[in-house]
């Protein structure tokens, strides 16, 4: 009995020899690296906190953020102003009509004027988000040509926020490596090259759509 299957078992062995020898001659001739069975994980979200262009948006948008709400500030003193007035004013009063048409103007002003301050700055943010987003995917994708890794997973930690089961099950589910040898994590390395190539870049203001 096992010399019948012997002969079978050397063709499958030859066979697959040949196909492997030949996969790798296809991905020679298109231009493929041949695998090195290499895999990293890197903490995006740790790299996108420390990210030193994260951190200067940060501060950039602090202060666009103050500048806002004192402007806010004002607008709702002075429609506070005049709704005060409004109250103290007789009925009568011929300029009544007049002021309370000034009051509606203000209000629709002022709703009009925040709805576009916050359209600009999630605009804003979500353009940042994205462009934050590639420039890590560009470094990983460096180093993991430089270092030789076939494939970089992404790599979550799990933070209770809440006891709702529903939430609990979301945040499982978002979460796809369950475990990486400490070895494979390269996140301070990608973290370590963002850093560096921005430090090369001159400085510049990033919220550009909003004064």
């Amino acid at each position: 009995m096992k010399r019948a299957w012997l002969p079978g078992l050397l063709t499958g062995i030859a066979v697959g020899v040949t196909a492997l020898a030949f996969g790798r001659s296809i991905l020679a001739q298109g231009g493929a690296t041949p695998l090195s069975g290499r895999v990293a994980c890197v903490n995006v979200i740790h790299v996108i906190n420390e990210y030193q262009r994260q951190k200067d948006l940060s501060e950039e948008f602090n202060g666009h953020r103050d500048r806002v709400l004192a402007e806010d500030k004002q607008r709702k003193d002075k429609i506070d102003t005049l709704q005060a007035e409004l109250d103290r004013m007789d009925p009568n009063d011929p300029t009544l009509v007049q002021r309370m048409r000034e009051m509606l103007a203000l209000q629709i002003d002022y709703k009009n004027w925040r709805d576009l301050k916050q359209a600009d700055t999630a605009r804003e943010l979500g353009i940042w988000s994205i462009r934050i987003y590639r420039e890590i995917t560009r470094a990983v994708e460096a180093l993991a040509k430089r270092d030789g890794y076939d494939l970089v997973l992404y790599k979550g930690d799990f933070e209770q926020v809440s006891m709702d089961p529903d939430v609990i099950k979301d945040q499982i589910r978002s979460l796809h490596l369950l475990y990486a040898n400490p070895a494979a994590d390269i996140t301070q390395v990608v973290l370590d090259k963002v850093n560096a190539d921005y430090r090369t870049k001159p400085k510049e203001k990033m919220l550009l759509q909003v004064p």
